[in-house]
């Protein structure tokens, strides 16, 4: 069953089935939430271990050569461009800014987002780049596993947002950087740090939960509604791809890579 389509098949449904399926069936508090994001990872090495005789590095998840610096780095581009983003939101008036919530009352959001959003952008890009690259590059072109890559992010995108061709675009824009920069990098770091870093900064307004006032810094809806504010993420997607071709040489690429993806250094 290695290396077929069926053990990818199985290892990414049952993953993303417990990650994404079973909080909504069985109700859950903060705690029991919090083991079932733990587990994932020594069951998704069990699940790797049965289908592929590897452990999580047939998600990526290897530590090579200056994954650190790329993990900083990316976290630090994802939460300029979404800074960048909320800035515009607020200069636009799509969002109207009234204030910080008190230190006090930013503890436990700004604890709750950052590890929600530090496990979950991990988990995502896991099973979207670093679970599709192991097992398809170098059995089919990499546009193609590029394609695989980007229509599971946007699968996924639409299970938590909900379709709309916006939205639908947005994702792949976005998916585009974050699969590029694994391509290059050749691990999850980089790219799981600006997932991380852009999450981040849509936390400190939503929270975990995508509600306004679940964050840190409180607002309401502003009064501009037109069509074009709504194509901002997009377009600052678009911009933060560019950059990235042109900036992908800050990050740190180790020396040699497999042919199913798996960075041996």
């Amino acid at each position: 069953m290695k290396n077929n389509i069926f053990a990818f098949l199985l290892t990414y449904g049952i993953l993303s089935l417990y990650f994404n399926l079973v909080p909504i069936l069985f109700l859950m508090n903060d705690l029991i939430r919090f083991f079932h994001i733990i587990l994932f990872f020594p069951f998704a090495f069990l699940l790797a271990k049965l289908f592929y005789g590897r452990g999580l590095d047939s998600f990526g998840f290897v530590f090579p050569r200056g994954w650190g610096r790329n993990l900083v780095v990316g976290l630090l581009t994802g939460a300029f461009f979404w800074t960048l983003l909320f800035g515009i939101y607020i200069a636009t008036d799509k969002i109207e800014y009234i204030g910080i919530k008190s230190p006090t009352e930013s503890i436990v959001p700004i604890a709750i987002l950052l590890f929600g959003f530090g496990t979950g952008s991990l988990i995502n890009d896991m099973l979207v780049r670093g679970l599709v690259f192991h097992h398809f590059l170098g059995k089919y072109p990499v546009p193609v596993v590029f394609l695989i890559s980007l229509l599971l992010y946007a699968f996924d995108d639409i299970w938590y947002a909900g379709f709309s061709l916006q939205n639908t675009i947005f994702s792949i824009i976005l998916g585009l950087s974050l699969t590029f920069t694994y391509y290059k990098t050749k691990s999850i770091w980089a790219n799981t740090g600006i997932h991380f870093g852009l999450n981040i900064i849509y936390g400190l307004f939503y929270g975990v939960t995508g509600n306004p006032g679940d964050g840190v810094i409180l607002f309401t809806n502003g009064t501009n509604v037109s069509l074009w504010t709504n194509w901002i993420s997009t377009i600052i997607s678009l911009l933060m791809f560019v950059v990235l071709l042109l900036t992908i040489h800050f990050y740190t690429v180790p020396i040699k890579r497999s042919k199913n993806g798996i960075v041996e250094l």
